[in-house]
């Protein structure tokens, strides 16, 4: 019986101590403000003061020119941004390259590849692979086989041939490219 008398005394306390606390700020922050207010009236009082003064040249000349020098000085840092948005942004414009003696393109979904795959650097086919023992050939079924290719009993010329299975092949080319763009290898992009 006892809990639960104390606990609208231990309410009442509670809400006690954090209004005292809520009516001892409000004088501060009334001067504050107060402040404020009286500091940004002074800066209207003297902007007005500096425009109806008298000068050797115009006021109307003067506000021209000082729009014109923060117009100027907004568009250097806006360009010097741009700038360096577009040096972070230009590997996405990068999405095609020749790799392990095929051509491979891909595009990008964020900062992750996506729709990577090899095509014929001849006929610009899209590869087929073909795994066999340990490697995968790319052949491209367009392109006639080579006389000396000791894989004529494949249709088709064979592009590539890389050690392990195709998804090791797709794996490795895309590391290829990262590290070629964490280098600065990658060739820019025609504009």
């Amino acid at each position: 019986m006892s809990e639960k008398h104390t606990h609208p005394v231990r309410n009442g306390i509670i809400a006690t101590v954090a209004g005292g606390i809520i009516l001892s700020m409000i004088p501060p922050l009334r001067g504050f403000f107060i402040d404020a207010i009286a500091r940004g009236w002074s800066g209207v009082i003297w902007l007005w003061h500096a425009l109806i003064s008298h000068y050797a040249v115009p006021v109307w000349l003067l506000l021209i020119v000082g729009f014109f020098a923060f117009v100027g000085i907004v568009r250097l840092f806006a360009s010097r941004f741009v700038i360096q948005s577009q040096e972070k942004s230009s590997f996405l414009n990068y999405t095609e390259d020749l790799l392990y003696g095929a051509k491979w393109r891909w595009s990008w979904a964020g900062n992750k590849i996506t729709n990577l795959w090899c095509f014929c650097p001849i006929c610009d086919a899209q590869l087929v692979p073909f795994d066999g023992s340990g490697e995968t050939h790319f052949l491209c079924e367009r392109c006639p086989p080579l006389e000396s290719d000791p894989n004529q009993e494949l249709f088709g010329r064979v592009v590539m041939v890389r050690l392990g299975v195709r998804d090791y092949v797709v794996g490795a080319a895309e590391r290829e490219i990262l590290r070629r763009i964490r280098t600065g290898e990658y060739p820019s992009p025609v504009r």
